[in-house]
C-alpha cells in the first residue's frame, strides 16, 4: 500500500518552511487555533485528492508576500518511489502538478493516493444543503474514476452555457441543441452517482448500526430531481424553464436523503444522530476507496475529535485502528491515548 513518508512545503500559507520526514501510520499536528495545523492538512488533501476542502484560490494558498509556494509528498509501498509535487504561482497565477519532476496534469495523478477528509464543517452534511452532499459525492467519485471527474467538470460547463442562453432569452432551436447536450451529460453524472452512492450505502448503515448499538435502523438514498424511470431529456419543459430563465431539472438539483427509523433526519436527526451519520459516512468512503481501487486512502482529520463525544471519538478512533495513515489535527493531546500516542507522530506548532 502507497503511504507518504516525507512532506515539504514552501511558502504554504502560513508556512515559510515545514519538512516532515519518516513519516508513519498516525501524524498529529497539535498547536493552538492559528498556530497552522489545519493548512499542513489542506496541502496534504491538495497532494492526494488534488482538491481543497476549503475551495481556496492560488493567491489563497501563497504564503503573504510570495510569488509562489510549493508542496510535496514523497510516496511508496517498498517497491515504488513517487514524488507527487504541486507548484503554485501567483503571476501569471498557476497550479501545476508533477511526479518525479515531470510536469503532469492532475487527471494523470488522480487516484493515485486517494484521501477522505473529515473537517467541523462536514458535520453539517445532514442538516445543511443538498449541494454538500453532492459535491462529498462527487470528490470521492473523482478520486475513484477518471470519467467521474470529467463528467463532473462537462456537466458545470453545459449547465452555465444552458442557464446563460436561458437568461438570455435565445431562440427555441438554440436551447434545443444545448439541452441536448446538457441532458445526455446529465444523466450520465446521475448513474455515475447513484452507482457509487449505492456501494456507499451498505457500508453506512453498517458503521451507523456499530457507532448507535443497534439500537437505530439508518435509511439512505439518492434522489433524482425528476420523477419516474424515463431519461432526463423527457422530464425537461423547456419552455418552462425559458420562461423562468434558469435550469429547473438535472444532476444539480438531485438530493441525497438519509432517515433513522423512517424519520427524515435532515428534519428530524438529534445532533449526536446527525454526527454518528456523518462519521459513518466518512468510513464507509475510505472501506469504498479500498474495495474499487485496492489502497487504503489517507484519513485526514481536521480538528473534529472536540466536536465528538466519547463514544464517537472511540468509533472514530476503532476506524483509524484499521492500518490507514492518517493525519490528525488538535489543540487537545487529551482526546488520545497512551498506546495511539505511542505509535503517532506528535508535530508540535505554534509552541
Amino acid at each position: 500500500m502507497l503511504r507518504i513518508t516525507d512532506i515539504r512545503l514552501r511558502n504554504f500559507r502560513s508556512y515559510g518552511e515545514l519538512s516532515l520526514e519518516g513519516l508513519g501510520e498516525l501524524t498529529v499536528f497539535l498547536g493552538p487555533n492559528a498556530s497552522g495545523k489545519t493548512n499542513a492538512v489542506e496541502a496534504v488533501q491538495l497532494l492526494t485528492a488534488l482538491v481543497s476542502f476549503r475551495n481556496a484560490t492560488v493567491s489563497e494558498l501563497v504564503r503573504r508576500g510570495e510569488q509562489y509556494a510549493r508542496a510535496e509528498a514523497i510516496v511508496t509501498d517498498g517497491n515504488r518511489l513517487l514524488e507527487i509535487g504541486l507548484h503554485l504561482q501567483t503571476d501569471p497565477v498557476g497550479r501545476h502538478y508533477a511526479l518525479n519532476g515531470k510536469r503532469r496534469a492532475a487527471k494523470d495523478l488522480r487516484g493515485t493516493l486517494p484521501s477522505v477528509t473529515f473537517t467541523p464543517d462536514d458535520l453539517n452534511l445532514v442538516k445543511g444543503s443538498d449541494r454538500h452532499r453532492r459535491r462529498e459525492l462527487d470528490v470521492l467519485g473523482s478520486q475513484l474514476n477518471a470519467n467521474y471527474f470529467q463528467l463532473v467538470r462537462d456537466y458545470d460547463k453545459v449547465l452555465r452555457q444552458k442557464n446563460r442562453l436561458l437568461k438570455e432569452e435565445a431562440p427555441m432551436p438554440l436551447l434545443e441543441a444545448a439541452n441536448e447536450v446538457f441532458a445526455k451529460v446529465g444523466e450520465q453524472l446521475t448513474s455515475y452517482r447513484t452507482a457509487l452512492f449505492g456501494r456507499l450505502v451498505p457500508h453506512i448503515a453498517a458503521h451507523y448500526a456499530d457507532i448507535s448499538g443497534a439500537r437505530e435502523r439508518l435509511g439512505a438514498q439518492y434522489l433524482r430531481s425528476w420523477a419516474g424511470d424515463g431519461p432526463l431529456a423527457d422530464a425537461i419543459d423547456l419552455r418552462l424553464e425559458s420562461s423562468r430563465g434558469r435550469t429547473l431539472t438535472g444532476p444539480h438539483l438531485d438530493k441525497v436523503a438519509f432517515d433513522v427509523d423512517g424519520m427524515d433526519a435532515h428534519s428530524f436527526a438529534s445532533q449526536g444522530q446527525q454526527r454518528s451519520i456523518v462519521l459513518a459516512c466518512k468510513l464507509a468512503e475510505a472501506e469504498v476507496v479500498e474495495e474499487m481501487l485496492g489502497q487504503l486512502p489517507v484519513l485526514l482529520l481536521d480538528d473534529v475529535m472536540s466536536e465528538l463525544d466519547a463514544a464517537r471519538r472511540e468509533a472514530l478512533v476503532k476506524g483509524l485502528l484499521a492500518g490507514k495513515q492518517t493525519f490528525i489535527t488538535t489543540a487537545n493531546i487529551d482526546y488520545f491515548d497512551k498506546p495511539m500516542l505511542d505509535r503517532a507522530r506528535i508535530v508540535e506548532l505554534g509552541a
